[in-house]
């Protein structure tokens, strides 16, 4: 088993010779920097999610104020157009002298402050859309920050979970190479664990007995310490040369291990 990443050995989680799960935790590295970057990461995205939450709701008041703001134009154009008439009839009064100079400079100034109205209502709202644009874009702006802090967390989560080492398979712990508080390189072999629920037996053959067996073959098998058992089994493969050493042909035998019986080494 070997670690993708360096650092310092703070715990090891296992001893050797111990039955191990695949996904158990073998060993912990020093991983205090890592740990606080996350938390860093993770402040990051609440802040975002607040700064966004808080423009999503300006943006809902901004448009309701231009909302306000289109409506209210609309009334004072009416209004002011109502006024105008008046005036346009006023005058028609005073130059033939049914109205007073009173009257018509009365309606005058009410005309004129329509009109201003109207012009400021109209800034109102140019203002108010513009917010609106300025206000689109933060959010945006704010979102990507959201999911630029999430991409971060993720990566951050990844990089404190390849400080703790877990069993790849499902086995028994057969050698330990570190101790704690030792400082281990990337790609660092730190444990040996072996899964002897199912075992390849190699078996050697004489030449004049190779056709009596083929791949696929039911065969059992005896070993030393367990004399009166024997282990059933399948020809997985059989070699295409002879040992150098021996003259024999090694064949090799797939068994189930059940109780674990069987062992590396034996013979």
């Amino acid at each position: 088993v070997q670690s993708s990443v360096g650092g310092r050995v703070a715990i090891i989680h296992v001893e050797e010779n111990q039955n191990v799960t695949k996904g158990q935790l073998l060993l912990t590295l020093k991983n205090d920097a890592q740990k606080r970057q996350l938390d860093l990461s993770n402040l990051q995205i609440e802040i975002s999610k607040n700064n966004v939450k808080d423009l999503e709701t300006q943006l809902e008041l901004t448009m309701m104020q231009i909302e306000i703001s289109t409506n209210n134009v609309q009334d004072l154009v009416t209004n002011l157009k109502d006024i105008q008439r008046r005036l346009t009839d006023e005058q028609i009064l005073y130059e033939q002298g049914s109205s007073t100079r009173s009257q018509l400079d009365a309606i005058k100034l009410e005309y004129n402050r329509g009109k201003l109205s109207l012009e400021n209502s109209k800034l109102t709202l140019q203002r108010s859309k513009k917010e609106i644009n300025r206000k689109q874009l933060a959010l945006k702006n704010n979102q990507l920050s959201l999911e630029r802090s999430k991409q971060d967390v993720a990566l951050r989560e990844e990089t404190l979970e390849d400080t703790r080492l877990k069993a790849k398979i499902t086995g028994i712990v057969t050698a330990i190479f570190f101790e704690e508080g030792e400082v281990i390189d990337p790609g660092a072999v730190l444990f040996q664990i072996i899964n002897i629920e199912q075992v390849e037996i190699e078996v050697q053959v004489e030449e004049e007995d190779l056709p009596m067996v083929k791949k696929g073959q039911p065969v059992v098998f005896t070993t030393p310490s367990y004399r009166d058992k024997q282990f059933p089994g399948i020809i997985e493969r059989i070699s295409w040369s002879a040992d150098s050493e021996t003259g024999r042909f090694p064949l090799y035998v797939k068994a189930a291990n059940p109780g674990l019986k069987l062992r590396a080494g034996m013979s």
